[in-house]
C-alpha cells in the first residue's frame, strides 16, 4: 500500500515534487503501482526527465560485461574501487580529522589503531575502529589545519586518514577549534 499526502502549508522540495509528479502520472495510468509495467513506466519517466544528471559521477560505465572462461554467456563485473572513488552515498561536505592525543589515556585506542594501520591493518577495519575519535570539519578548514601543520596525513593512505598533530586546538569541552587554525595552537604541544 502506498500513502500519498500533501502538506497544506509547505511545498515539498523541488526534487521530491518532481518525483511525486512522476508517480502521480503512474497512479493515473496503472491500477497496480508495484506491477512490472508500472515500475518500468515510472523509471522510464524519471530517466526521460533527468537524463544524464542521474549519473553525474559517471559510475554507470563501471558495470562491465565479461566473457567467463566457464561459458559463452556474459557475466556482470563491477569496478567497486572506481565507484568508491567517484561516488559517496551521503555527501556530507565534511572532512574527517582523527583526534588521538598522546597525553590523553582515553585516546590510547586511537593511537593503537593508527599503529596497527601502519603495520598492515586493513584501512576499512581501521576506519571502523577510529569512528569515535573522528571530528568532522569543513574541507577548507581541514586544508587550513594541514597548511598550518596542525594535522597531517597518515603516510601511504592519501587523504583517507588525517591525524591531529597539535593538541592545544582540541578541548574536551570545546571540541576542535578549527576556525582559528591560522593563529591558535602554533606554540601548543605536539601530539
Amino acid at each position: 500500500m502506498v500513502g500519498v499526502f500533501r502538506s497544506a502549508e509547505h511545498k515539498p522540495p523541488r526534487e521530491i515534487a518532481q518525483l511525486a509528479g512522476d508517480m502521480g502520472r503512474m497512479m493515473g495510468k496503472h491500477a497496480d503501482l508495484l506491477s512490472p509495467d508500472a515500475m518500468r513506466d515510472y523509471f522510464g519517466e524519471v530517466y526521460w526527465r533527468k537524463g544524464e544528471a542521474l549519473d553525474r559521477h559517471r559510475v554507470g560505465g563501471s558495470w562491465l560485461l565479461s566473457r567467463s572462461a566457464r561459458g559463452p554467456y556474459p557475466s556482470p563485473s563491477f569496478n567497486y574501487r572506481t565507484v568508491a572513488e567517484k561516488f559517496r552515498m551521503i555527501e556530507s561536505g565534511m572532512a574527517p580529522v582523527i583526534v588521538a592525543r598522546e597525553n590523553e589515556p582515553q585516546e590510547a585506542p586511537a593511537r593503537e589503531v593508527l599503529a596497527a594501520l601502519r603495520g598492515g591493518l586493513p584501512p576499512g577495519a581501521a576506519a571502523r575502529r577510529l569512528q569515535s575519535f573522528i571530528v568532522q570539519v569543513p574541507p577548507k578548514a581541514r586544508d587550513l589545519l594541514l597548511r598550518n601543520g596542525h594535522v597531517r596525513f597518515v603516510e601511504g593512505f592519501r587523504d583517507q586518514f588525517v591525524v591531529m598533530e597539535n593538541g592545544s586546538l582540541y578541548g574536551k569541552d570545546t571540541g576542535l577549534l578549527w576556525e582559528n587554525a591560522e593563529y591558535l595552537g602554533i606554540e601548543g604541544p605536539s601530539i
